[in-house]
């Protein structure tokens, strides 16, 4: 039984660091991609001091998706979003809702993991986290989406 305890501990992928425990120029230190999901605004002068440059996707996405279809859309978001972000800098992704949007099928934790090859990245997570689960919408919404932290390589400030 031991043995099988550890082997579980062992597959976990994401953690969980809290605020209390970070200073606003430590939170630059952590391997990205790093959710901030509370406690944002301690840290944001810090984030911007360290080089980050603040990114909103909501705007540009929208304007490149005019006329396209959802099966298009779905094939380009992840090129297109990595496109937009500066090539090979810190960045903090502060607006980035559109993404949720059910009819891409995406895996929004997966795309920052994958942003996270190109750039350092710190996203202000402003939805639901229960210290073991991120949560986007509520339940009975088409958009609801459910991500456990144990699947990702990511790290959480709460």
């Amino acid at each position: 039984m031991e043995i099988g305890k550890k082997l579980k501990r062992e597959f976990i992928m994401g953690h969980v660091i809290s605020r209390r425990r970070l200073t606003p120029s430590s939170v630059v230190q952590l391997t990205p991609p790093v959710l901030l999901c509370s406690g944002w605004h301690t840290y944001e002068k810090a984030i911007l001091d360290a080089g980050y440059q603040v990114i909103s996707l909501n705007l540009p996405l929208a304007k490149l998706m005019v006329g396209k279809d959802e099966m298009a859309i779905s094939l380009l978001l992840t090129p297109t979003v990595i496109q937009l972000l500066p090539n090979r800098s810190p960045v903090y992704l502060d607006d980035y809702e559109i993404l949720f949007n059910p009819a891409y099928k995406l895996d929004i934790i997966r795309l920052f993991l994958e942003i996270s090859r190109y750039n350092k990245l710190i996203v202000k997570w402003r939805h639901g986290f229960d210290g073991e689960i991120l949560t986007y919408a509520e339940p009975g919404y088409e958009d609801y989406t459910v991500y456990r932290l144990r699947d990702y390589e990511i790290t959480c400030v709460n």
